[in-house]
């Protein structure tokens, strides 16, 4: 089984009893995509990181880079948070060439005695000593990063850039007008802002829509009538508070229309 590490960064802000809904959130819909992908995991939260047992660390990726709410995660090894077990299972991580330079970088949470420069040097002497590499903190081939937490230490080489935002379900739910590319993506930031969208499309969009919801259960309503007026009453009847699209027609509605898509000129014709 792999260990992985998760982060995430907006949640963190809240207050404790947001923070632990929102936390809830998205470990719901972690659990949905890694079952969705038929991958068998246990996880496991302690306070400002989520940690995942997975059977497939590889077929897990690309699930996880798709789930809202987690900047990055990273696969670790894991070991008690004392020097002495972190200098040897940092010096049995470490696969650094006798030519290349590398960097510790660690960080603590909790009460020891020691400090992260403690892990630093120590850690760093163990890997020299092991691989026979440089240490160069400004500009190193390769970083190792410890992360001490309480009675354990984490330790890493990369970090996978996830998806960011909020965990779907956190915020409010809108309607997505959705006819193009271009209003796929707004609703679409919609969602990674937390919000549930509930989509208004054509019938060409349908399969569009849902390879971009992947294991969310999203309801799908093909417009029959004028889509501004078929949004307005699929808001009313499904308790939307709001209009998502993707270009740039401006027009006056009864609810609140938002075009996220205004400030990225890359997908402006």
């Amino acid at each position: 089984m792999a260990l992985v590490l998760i982060r995430y960064s907006e949640i963190g802000l809240k207050s404790r009893y947001v923070r632990r809904k929102f936390e809830e959130l998205l470990i719901a819909d972690i659990k949905k995509a890694l079952s969705y992908y038929g991958i068998k995991n246990k996880i496991k939260r302690t306070w400002g990181r989520i940690f995942i047992e997975l059977s497939d660390f590889e077929k897990a990726i690309e699930p996880l880079k798709n789930v809202f709410g987690i900047v990055s995660f990273s696969p670790v090894i894991e070991t008690e948070a004392n020097l002495d077990e972190i200098e040897r299972a940092a010096a049995e991580y470490a696969k650094i060439g006798s030519n290349e330079t590398f960097a510790i970088r660690a960080r603590r949470t909790g009460n020891h005695d020691f400090t992260s420069q403690d892990v630093a040097i120590r850690a760093g002497r163990a890997v020299e000593n092991a691989m026979h590499a440089r240490v160069n903190l400004t500009n190193p081939d390769k970083e190792i990063f410890i992360e001490v937490r309480d009675d354990k230490a984490f330790i890493f080489s990369e970090k996978i850039k996830g998806a960011g935002g909020m965990p779907y379900g956190s915020q409010g739910k809108v309607v997505g007008i959705v006819e193009n590319e271009e209003d796929m993506l707004a609703s679409w930031l919609m969602m990674r802002r937390g919000c549930i969208v509930e989509f208004a499309c054509t019938e060409k969009m349908e399969q569009k829509i849902r390879e971009r919801a992947m294991w969310r259960d999203v309801k799908i309503h093909f417009i029959e009538e004028e889509k501004h007026k078929f949004a307005e009453k699929l808001a009313a009847r499904t308790g939307a508070k709001a209009i998502v699209v993707g270009g740039e027609t401006f027009k006056k509605m009864e609810l609140p229309v938002f075009y996220p898509l205004l400030g990225f000129q890359e997908v402006k014709k």
